[in-house]
Formats: structure tokens, C-alpha cells, sequence
């Protein structure tokens, strides 16, 4: 059997139509960050600022040669930074009294520096003997490690005392009665 055949239309031909191009679009794989641009310029700003500090740095070492060394002092003169506490003036004198009132010359040695404990010892039997009535005032620096405090009252219950009490600063920070005057003669 054969088919008729109809009038032949127009076939259709790729070649004929012009194709559309659609632009793609690329889409990153998963788990793989699309490259970063840019870096070149990061990169240069660090490398002129490593740079900047090397020429300081060499500038420095002649223009102020030993900036690097450490300043290696001996512990009196780092005591001497810190700055001298006045109170422990008032504070000495008070336990320096506190014995004399008690009769114990022992405990007034205990506030003394090792080198002044027997002075300051007798110091406390001579003003107990004398029955001293002390006040301690005006605690005044007298240089970097020493405290003059003056102290004032009576001997014997009448007697017009005036006096002064060193306290020196050692190391460490620690206070101690270097020396009272004068001592009254019983």
C-alpha cells in the first residue's frame, strides 16, 4: 500500500534558525569557596609595613643607641621607685608607745631594724621608767627610705617631752624604728 503523498511543506532545518545563546551560569562546586581576588594588595600592605618598622627600628639604634638595653638596678634604688608610705610612721611610733605604756622593751625591739634593736630596746626602758606619755605627729620624708616622725608628751606625768623616731625603709618594702631621740636619762 502506498500513502499519498501531499504536497511537501517546509521541513525544518537547524541550520536555518538562528541558535539563542543563553549565558550560563557557572555555579561554584559544593565545599570548593570560589578563589578570592585582592590578595596582591594585602600582601604589599604588610610587606611596607614590615618595612616601616625595620627602617624605625634602624633609625633608633642610631639615634638613641642603647634603647634596647634593660635598665638593671640594684634592689635599694627599686625600693626608691615606689613611693615612701608615710603611714608607717605614725604606725611604729604607736607600737613603739603601746610598749613603753606596757613596761615590755622586748615588743618595742620587735618594730626595730636588726642593727638598732638594742637601742631602741633601751630606748623603751628609759622612756617607761620616766612614765612617758607619747603622741606621735607629723610624719615627714626625709629622703627616699626614711620617715622622721616627731613625738611629743610628757616624763613623769609632767615633764614637757619633744622628741623625734626614724623609721627607715628596707628591702622588700619592710618599715622599721631606726633610731628615737632622745633618749631620757632616769
Amino acid at each position: 500500500m502506498s500513502y499519498p503523498q501531499g504536497p511537501q511543506g517546509p521541513q525544518w532545518h537547524p541550520q536555518q534558525y538562528p541558535q539563542q545563546q543563553y549565558p550560563q551560569q557557572q555555579y561554584p562546586q559544593q565545599g570548593y569557596p570560589p578563589p578570592k581576588k585582592g590578595n596582591g594588595l594585602l600582601i604589599g600592605l604588610i610587606a611596607g609595613g614590615g618595612a616601616l618598622v625595620v627602617v624605625v627600628f634602624v633609625i633608633l639604634a642610631f639615634v638613641a643607641p642603647g634603647f634596647l638595653l634593660s635598665d638593671s638596678k640594684s634592689s635599694s634604688s627599686a625600693a626608691s621607685e615606689t613611693p615612701l608610705q608615710l603611714d608607717w610612721g605614725p604606725v611604729l611610733a604607736g607600737k613603739f608607745m603601746l610598749a613603753v605604756f606596757g613596761d615590755e622593751p622586748d615588743k618595742a625591739a620587735e618594730s626595730a631594724c636588726a642593727d638598732a634593736k638594742d637601742k631602741v630596746r633601751q630606748a623603751a626602758k628609759e622612756y617607761g621608767d620616766r612614765n612617758a606619755s607619747l603622741r606621735a605627729k607629723d610624719p615627714r620624708a626625709m629622703s627616699p627610705d626614711l620617715i622622721l616622725v616627731t613625738t611629743t608628751g610628757t616624763l613623769d606625768h609632767s615633764e614637757p617631752y619633744n622628741g623625734t623616731m626614724e623609721i627607715r625603709r628596707e628591702a622588700g618594702d619592710k618599715y622599721c624604728i631606726s633610731s628615737v631621740s632622745p633618749v631620757p636619762v632616769g
